[in-house]
């Protein structure tokens, strides 16, 4: 009996770690994308008359925070799945 609960207990850790690391890569990419859009409302920042320079600084630093909440999020899951 004690055996047949360790293996369960056991078998529930891994999917518990499984599962944050798919997360965590999730999250990752979720900064990926932030860390790109950010670089292209930069580079549209630079293009655009005074207005659109305000509205792609915004975008960038929304990106830019935004990216970084998710990089923080994916090492948080990682961490908890070791």
């Amino acid at each position: 009996m004690k055996t047949f609960l360790l293996a369960t207990v056991a078998a529930l850790s891994m999917a518990t770690a499984s599962a944050q690391i798919g997360k965590a890569a999730s999250e990752a990419t979720d900064a990926t994308k932030h860390k790109i859009d950010q670089k292209r409302a930069e580079n549209e920042a630079e293009k655009s008359g005074p207005v659109g320079k305000v509205v792609n600084n915004v975008k960038s630093d929304y990106h830019k925070k935004q990216s970084q909440r998710s990089a923080g999020k994916a090492k948080k899951a990682l961490k908890d799945a070791g």
